[in-house]
């Protein structure tokens, strides 16, 4: 978080006062503008929890802070470009894709070695990415989805619905719950190949 001092200034309680009480999506448009008084009040808000998320799964203090400070950083820099929908759940995605990555490239460097014969204990990125991760990092791209896409989706496979069910539940046509399902599946598709590149 220290590093984040040396990018934003430090602002006085005056300057930063009415920010705690902003909405997420008020953050979001002064965000887009690039005012850094928002940026900060993002960062102070969003620290120990997505922190607390890198944590539990890299167990690894210093290194979950490295990327959660990348991540917003990260937020930062490409503001103008990203079209979140929901700021928190962007932010636990981005925080578990990255924990993914850098999994990956401790697999990846474990394999190496393991090929040069040096003496090193190799763990399985199975052991370390559980299901119970995947499963998270799924419902965080889901999290991310449109509202209505999300609802429906949720209600297709959490509750188990029909389309038909879903179709008069929220007075839709079928037709537009089946297109709002295929979204859903082909953004999870796209998020789960990407996971797969890493593998490779």
């Amino acid at each position: 978080m220290a590093n984040a001092c040396l990018l934003f200034p430090v602002l006085s309680h005056a300057e930063m006062q009415h920010y705690p009480t902003c909405s997420e999506d008020d953050l979001l448009r002064c965000l887009r503008g690039g005012d850094e008084k928002a940026f900060t009040e993002i960062f102070n808000r969003y620290w120990e929890k997505l922190l607390a998320t890198a944590y539990y799964y890299m167990h690894d203090k210093h290194a979950a802070e490295d990327i959660v400070h990348e991540v917003l950083i990260s937020l930062w820099m490409r503001k103008a470009e990203l079209r979140i929908v929901s700021l928190n759940a962007y932010l636990a995605t981005a925080v578990k894709f990255s924990v993914f990555k850098a999994i990956a490239r401790d697999k990846r460097r474990k394999e190496l070695l393991k090929e040069n014969s040096l003496p090193e204990t190799f763990s399985d990125i199975e052991e370390k990415l559980d299901a119970r991760f995947l499963n998270d990092y799924l419902q965080g791209v889901v999290e991310e989805l449109p509202e209505k896409t999300k609802l429906i989706f949720t209600y297709s496979r959490q509750h188990e619905l029909s389309i038909s069910q879903i179709a008069g539940k929220m007075d839709l046509s079928p037709k537009a719950v089946e297109y709002h399902i295929t979204r859903a599946l082909k953004t999870l598709k796209n998020s789960l190949q990407k996971i797969k590149s890493f593998l490779v």
